[in-house]
């Protein structure tokens, strides 16, 4: 037997109550009405669940937000779409941030209703081959390295048996394919564990200050130095020391790393008195060290002393199964218990991803905040959505964190305009791909973008 598919209806409205029930059931669904706060709880609570439901914001004993993020913590598999005649910025972002399908402002548009069911009816269809089997790795927190492909149990294996031993190691792999994950685990699987466990990215200090970031200082030893610091070598003593992009450290401060590695002191700038020093070095890199020995540009006795064990990381394009593993591994960390289908995960399978996983968690990350659809769908990740610029995604993630600072004006005015421009830009002004890449209904596009002259 068929069971039927039930949209519960939340307004204190009785007009709006019947215009909604009227086009719920001229679509096929069952209309299910109640008229306050505690009689949406308590159908939830004793009925079978929603195919979907409306609320108003303003009821006669609370919020419609309030219940909403109360059916989000619950878990019920229901969309929910948000109504209010309050159109202003700040309903809209909580409606948002609280997980609510879609967010619509009265007198309501009976043609977006409709349309709104259709996309309801569409991610209820996808949503029965979400993939939920993410059990092939363990909840080791922070440091964990996904994957069952070939070139990743090789690679496990070399860690493994690496870390057991306090040789230098160089980490080579693209940019973005985890090279400081390993690192974290060479550490982490040590008799290390527990002590320092240092990083420097040496693309990131100028080079005139690299040897008295590395060795510390002492008080004169140069313009500004008025007092003693201690270097970051001293900082790792006894634990490990991941120096990231060494590729990019100046012919004099290679000297030093050079001394230091053959005789475990180390003297700060300005300083005479060596200071004996216990680290394990792991360092990483994306160039090629051995061209610029060749070249010249990197000392060809340091490479042999920091190569001593070498450990290759490979690009995740040559890790078949791997794509759909790890963005079913980022939704379960990252999306508080929502999901992703087997045709999204299928769909990304089939991507390049240049960025590597950097480039896939933040694709993934994306999707989570760009939808708040219980489960991740193909649209959700449509090509061009990873190439959105970073800057852009850091903005808008670090604006939501904080809401509560006024922000609303700002969003709309920036935000909302901003991804319009992006997405049509992106998509040649094809609107119908931009509202893909966006994740919202082609007509709302249509009009957001008539309302901002894009």
């Amino acid at each position: 037997m068929r069971r039927e598919k039930k949209i519960l209806i939340v307004d204190d409205e009785p007009s709006i109550r019947l215009v909604l029930s009227k086009v719920v059931e001229r679509k096929g669904y069952v209309a299910r009405t109640v008229s306050s706060v505690g009689e949406a709880e308590a159908v939830f609570s004793k009925e079978e669940p929603f195919f979907a439901a409306f609320l108003d914001i303003r009821l006669p004993d609370g919020s419609g937000l309030e219940l909403l993020g109360r059916i989000r913590h619950n878990r019920h598999q229901c969309p929910c779409v948000v109504m209010t005649a309050d159109a202003t910025m700040d309903n809209a972002v909580k409606a948002v941030k609280k997980g609510a399908f879609e967010y619509l402002v009265k007198p309501l548009d009976m043609d977006e209703v409709e349309q709104i069911l259709e996309r309801i009816e569409h991610r209820h269809a996808l949503a029965k081959t979400a993939h939920e089997d993410v059990s092939a790795f363990a909840e080791s927190g922070d440091f964990e390295i996904i994957g069952r492909s070939p070139f990743m149990q090789k690679l496990f294996k070399k860690i493994g048996r690496a870390a057991a031993s306090n040789f230098t190691a160089l980490v080579t792999g693209e940019s973005g394919s985890g090279k400081e994950l390993v690192a974290r685990n060479l550490h982490e699987f040590s008799d290390r564990a527990g002590k320092p466990f240092v990083t420097i990215n040496c693309s990131a200090i100028p080079k005139d200050l690299m040897e008295s970031e590395l060795f510390g200082h002492v008080k004169g030893a140069f313009t500004g130095a008025d007092r003693d610091r201690t270097g970051i070598l001293e900082e790792a003593d006894g634990g490990t020391l991941f120096m990231d992009e060494i590729g990019e450290i100046s012919p004099k401060t290679q000297v030093k790393l050079l001394r230091l590695l053959e005789e475990g002191k180390i003297t700060p700038v300005g300083g005479r008195k060596s200071v004996p020093i216990d680290i394990r070095f792991v360092t990483a890199t994306n160039r090629n060290l051995e061209e610029m020995v060749k070249q010249g540009l990197f000392r060809e006795d340091l490479f042999h002393r920091l190569n001593v064990i070498p450990i290759h990381v490979p690009p995740l394009k040559s890790r078949s199964g791997d794509i759909s593993l790890l963005a079913a591994y980022f939704v379960k960390r990252h999306g508080g218990g929502r999901r992703i289908s087997h045709a999204a995960l299928e769909e990304l399978e089939k991507r390049g991803w240049p960025g590597n996983v950097r480039q896939l968690q933040n694709a993934v990350k994306r999707a989570l905040v760009m939808t708040s659809d219980e489960t991740l769908l193909p649209e959700h990740f449509s090509k061009g959505a990873e190439e959105t610029p970073e800057e852009m995604e850091e903005w808008i993630a670090r604006m939501m964190e904080n809401e509560r600072e006024n922000i609303h004006g700002l969003v709309m005015a920036r935000v909302e305009k901003e991804l319009l421009r992006l997405a049509l830009e992106k998509c040649g002004g094809n609107k119908i791909r931009a509202a893909k890449l966006l994740g919202i209904n082609r007509n709302t596009l249509t009009k957001k973008a008539r309302d901002f002259s894009l």
